[in-house]
């Protein structure tokens, strides 16, 4: 196969990366990527060291996406591959910030390598995720990546201008405002339509922001940019010695697309001088090499070419040639394993989608088994509930009939035995009445057939022993009924006592009952029973709706009435309101019962509590 010629290749080379000098505005930019001022190196090391300590998996890829954002303008394949082990540990972990900032990290890396459209695809997805993290410094260096991806691929100016004015309005917001410094340089920069003034308002912006952080990098690039204006009014004599100074100040603090800026500034001063501008060619090349930019190296080389075909020099061309050829070869080769990264990466980015998919539907899924769990549950607790509900009723109402049970079975209990006291009683009585009623009618007749005075003084005081004997029997069966009526009052109180036991017990409730039993004599079985049913009906609204703790019941006789008094300290019972009907009916039920009793009935309740009244004449029994 025949091997093409020196100048065969060149022209291949040429017509296929060779750039017009005028394209120093494109690798003036490269400084502006370099997010830090010097020391890139030590940081990229300490960095490095760093990774050995972390213990956490969050730091890690934190660490992980700090190392691809050092190397964004020193080697595009270490940008990818940090940004790439920083986005698999995210995913795995689920740490979305650190995915997101991957992304940007990885998003660069395409720009680098020429993967324009899919870099700028990705930038767009990053910038909403930021905005919701409203993280205002990311959201700035994501318009300008994009300022940089459309400047190199769509070269659209009217998007490249939005972008930077977007960029200046983001960048008002922030307190930390150091990046602004490059958003007004490159605004001058893509803006070539710039009137001078314009330029060096934006300029002397840049300059202010960096001279306030004290930041060399930003400091040096400015200068350099006074310098090219210098050139572009004529006055390159002053311009060309400033340059160099510029040189070397780049060379001072290590910043390598300084030192390569400055060194193109320089090689345009020497358009008429191809070999004094071959010289500082050169020395860019070796800068880019230390670098590992191949993209940049290539460039270089281009340029080179053109100036040793302007030179004519055959041993030039072909030096030129042959390092072009290595550092062709060794990008093609950085290119395949960078496709093969970049075609794992899209794996990476499917299978995180279908992990998502498959997230999502287990999610569904779970939320659907939740929520039939939830309605099951819910379900189980209503009828519970109401079953709890049901039974607290029917206790109640158990409880309610089996006090009333009691009342009944004391108040038969005692009328039992008070109706046998009193047959007794009669049955004492009537004995005594007759016997002694038969002995008074024999002495009488005794004393009226006898004439014998001392037969007659002895019958009459027989007469007289036998009216005592009557009148001391009456008396006796008196005192029978007066024991059995005021047995019947203290068994009386000893039902109250017992109802408000059984309702309301020691545990929850204090009780201060008190009875005058004096009050209470000649009062009927049927308005006893009536008033243990107000008690009664009183308590259990106590119980239901009060919420009381303290209870009182108080009987006393007053001006021919009986007084029955209930208190409690609950929260109040409110007649008005249908919240409390069923309290409004119990209440009803014991003006009711106190009406037929021809008594009245005063209720005062409040948020202090409840006391009910009842006044019952004594005369209406």
């Amino acid at each position: 196969m025949q091997r093409p010629t020196i100048k065969a290749l060149a022209f291949l080379l040429t017509v296929r990366y060779l750039k017009p000098i005028y394209s120093l505005l494109l690798i003036l930019f490269f400084c502006l990527c370099n997010s830090f001022a010097k020391g890139q190196i030590q940081q990229i090391g300490q960095e490095l060291q760093g990774l050995t300590f972390i213990k956490d998996s969050v730091s890690m890829v934190n660490s992980l996406n700090r190392l691809g954002t050092l190397y964004r303008t020193r080697n595009a394949d270490s940008c990818f591959y940090y940004g790439m082990k920083a986005k698999r540990m995210a995913i795995n972990i689920h740490y979305q910030k650190g995915q997101t900032e991957a992304d940007h990290v990885i998003a660069f890396a395409l720009f680098k390598r020429g993967l324009y459209a899919q870099s700028l695809e990705l930038l767009g997805k990053i910038l909403p995720q930021y905005q919701q993290y409203n993280d205002i410094e990311k959201i700035v260096r994501v318009y300008l990546d994009m300022v940089e991806v459309e400047n190199k691929g769509i070269s659209d100016r009217t998007k490249i201008k939005s972008l930077l004015q977007k960029a200046i309005q983001t960048g008002k917001k922030l307190k930390k405002d150091s990046i602004m410094s490059d958003v007004y340089a490159i605004y001058y920069i893509r803006n070539s339509s710039l009137p001078k003034d314009s330029v060096n308002f934006y300029l002397n912006k840049s300059r202010e922001i960096a001279s306030r952080y004290k930041d060399e990098r930003m400091l040096i690039f400015n200068q350099l940019g006074q310098v090219r204006l210098l050139d572009s009014n004529g006055l390159s004599q002053a311009a060309l010695p400033r340059a160099k100074y510029l040189l070397s100040d780049a060379q001072r603090i290590g910043n390598a697309n300084l030192q390569i800026n400055a060194l193109f500034l320089i090689t345009g001063f020497y358009e008429d001088k191809p070999k004094m501008a071959l010289k500082y060619l050169y020395q860019a090349y070796e800068v880019a090499k230390k670098s590992g930019d191949k993209n940049l190296e290539i460039y270089i080389l281009n340029n080179a070419l053109e100036s040793a075909n302007q030179l004519d020099d055959k041993d030039e061309i072909i030096k030129v040639y042959l390092e072009l050829e290595k550092a062709m070869s060794a990008d093609w080769e950085k290119s395949k394993k960078f496709f093969g990264d970049y075609v794992r990466y899209n794996d990476i980015q499917n299978d995180n989608k279908l992990l998502s998919e498959k997230n999502a539907q287990r999610a569904l899924w779970l939320l659907i088994v939740s929520a039939a769990a939830v309605i099951v549950v819910l379900t189980i607790y209503l009828i519970m509930l109401r079953r709890s509900r049901k039974a607290k009723v029917q206790i109640e109402t158990l409880n309610n009939v089996a006090n009333l049970q009691i009342i009944a079975m004391e108040e038969a209990k005692h009328q039992a035995v008070r109706e046998e006291q009193q047959r007794l009683g009669q049955d004492l009585h009537d004995g005594l009445s007759s016997s002694i009623a038969a002995i008074k009618h024999q002495l009488e007749a005794l004393f009226m057939d006898t004439n014998d005075i001392t037969l007659k003084n002895k019958l009459s005081g027989l007469q007289r022993d036998t009216e005592n004997a009557y009148v001391a029997a009456r008396n006796k069966s008196h005192e029978w009924f007066s024991a059995a009526d005021k047995q019947q009052e203290q068994s009386f109180e000893k039902q109250i006592k017992l109802l408000t036991d059984n309702s309301l017990p020691d545990s929850r409730y204090d009780k201060n009952i008190h009875i005058d039993n004096s009050s209470l004599i000649g009062v009927d079985m049927d308005t006893r029973i009536a008033l243990l049913r107000i008690i009664q009906e009183a308590i259990t609204n106590i119980i239901k709706h009060a919420k009381a703790k303290n209870v009182g019941i108080l009987i006393y006789e007053e001006e021919d009435s009986l007084i029955l008094t209930i208190n409690d300290d609950g929260i109040g019972l409110d007649e008005k309101k249908s919240a409390n009907e069923k309290s409004t009916m119990g209440l009803q039920s014991i003006r009711r019962r106190v009406q037929s009793l021809n008594g009245e009935t005063k209720i005062h309740s409040d948020s202090k509590g409840t006391e009910i009244f009842v006044s019952i004449p004594l005369a209406s029994w």
